[in-house]
């Protein structure tokens, strides 16, 4: 039984290297390989940007909290700090922390490579699903674009085409005629 299973495993791993060469030889699959390479590591790039914007976003909210548990410390002697002026000082401190955070280099910085790297990804997800697409017959997300562009332009010269016989025939009429009609 050993010698027998040993044996349908050696044959099912010569098909398989003889598919794998096929594989590796068709233009369109070395083609689908490259694109899926350069799909995974536009992933495996957003993921290290993601975790940099988020650090660097979310300090504001520990500065806001640090600067707003200050204040009520100052304040929990005087009497009378209801929540209004509380949720006031609070937003006032948040909002002071974030537009500071927003405006500062380190945030525009990692906000401009997420978005870089996010694109990247998107750019690289459109060349893999019009790939696969052309190999499996299905029109891409350009096909439908020069569809939708010919539409318009269709519809436009059916509106001219339905217009021009009309004011042709408001042309013709005398002055008086075509200022009387509403």
């Amino acid at each position: 039984m050993l010698l027998r299973m040993t044996e349908i495993w050696r044959n099912n791993m010569e098909q398989a290297g003889e598919v794998e060469k096929l594989w590796s030889n068709s233009m369109p699959m070395w083609n689908l390989d490259r694109q899926v390479y350069a799909l995974m590591a536009a992933w495996m790039d957003v993921g290290p940007r993601l975790a940099a914007y988020h650090a660097i976003a979310s300090m504001p909210w520990n500065k806001a909290y640090e600067r707003y548990s200050a204040t009520l410390a100052d304040t929990e002697d005087a009497k009378g700090f209801g929540w209004r002026k509380a949720f006031e000082a609070w937003r006032a401190i948040a909002d002071e922390e974030l537009i500071s955070n927003f405006r500062s280099e380190d945030f525009l910085v990692a906000q401009r490579e997420l978005l870089r790297a996010a694109l990247d990804l998107r750019t690289r997800q459109q060349e893999m699903a019009d790939s696969v697409g052309k190999l499996f017959g299905v029109p891409s997300q350009q096909d439908f674009d020069e569809l939708t562009r010919q539409m318009t332009e269709l519809r436009r010269e059916l509106r001219a085409s339905t217009r021009a016989p009309r004011h042709a025939a408001e042309a013709a009429l005398p002055d008086n005629q075509a200022r009387d009609e509403p």
